[in-house]
């Protein structure tokens, strides 16, 4: 069961979504499960030049995705405790993804981990 999702969009550009799913586990409890999935978008006239060419692979933007997880929510809290759970991700990380370089930092992320990645595959 998908219950609507909610979307806030930052001063920086940032376009955040949060989509709740939940599923009955046990009697009245639930597993309460919230995608976030943020669109940063790119600007290469804010980007450091080693960076340019690599957003022009990400068409504009890139996708900042996290999963968040609750266990053993009653029914009757199910709202209650979505809605903490998006207060405190955006109280949180909200900050940072607000900030005007978490883009670049995202980017720099992303390509450390493809070369981590790339490094142990051979």
């Amino acid at each position: 069961m998908s219950k609507t999702s909610k979307s806030f969009q930052l001063e920086n550009g940032v376009s955040v979504e949060f989509v709740p799913q939940e599923n009955r586990y046990f009697g009245d409890y639930h597993r309460l499960q919230i995608d976030v999935i943020a669109k940063i978008p790119l600007d290469s006239g804010s980007l450091p030049a080693d960076l340019i060419e690599v957003a022009e692979k990400y068409s504009g933007s890139i996708k900042y995705e996290k999963t968040l997880e609750r266990m053993g929510v009653a029914s009757n809290q199910l709202d209650i405790a979505t809605q903490s759970m998006i207060d405190g991700f955006m109280q949180t990380v909200g900050c940072y993804l607000a900030n005007k370089s978490f883009a670049e930092h995202l980017l720099r992320k992303t390509l450390t981990t493809r070369a981590h990645r790339n490094r142990f595959s051979r």
